[in-house]
């Protein structure tokens, strides 16, 4: 059982070069790495962005988001440093 076949528009059989640096090199390889993809695939993926652009919308209900995480972080932390002070006042003893 080997990989299944690729269609016949997915066949790549151009390739293309580019000049890079030892530093650049190792930063796109690490990158795709990191990304789980082939040097090629990581390549085409960044060329080829064909990601929807972000709407103003989308981009306010990003910026609702992260205020309310921002919100319960603060909670989260004023009960965390209350917690604190409670646990060192217990604590001492002099």
């Amino acid at each position: 059982m080997g990989q299944p076949a690729t269609p016949p528009s997915q066949v790549r059989t151009t390739r293309v070069s580019a000049l890079v640096n030892e530093e650049e090199n190792a930063a796109i390889s690490a990158r795709a790495d990191a990304a789980g993809l082939s040097i090629s695939a990581y390549l085409r993926l960044r060329a080829l962005d064909n990601s929807p652009n972000l709407t103003p919308q989308a981009l306010a209900e990003v910026d609702r988001l992260i205020a309310s995480m921002e919100t319960d972080l603060d909670t989260a932390m004023a009960a965390l440093d209350a917690t604190l002070l409670r646990l060192e006042s217990g604590v001492s003893c002099s």
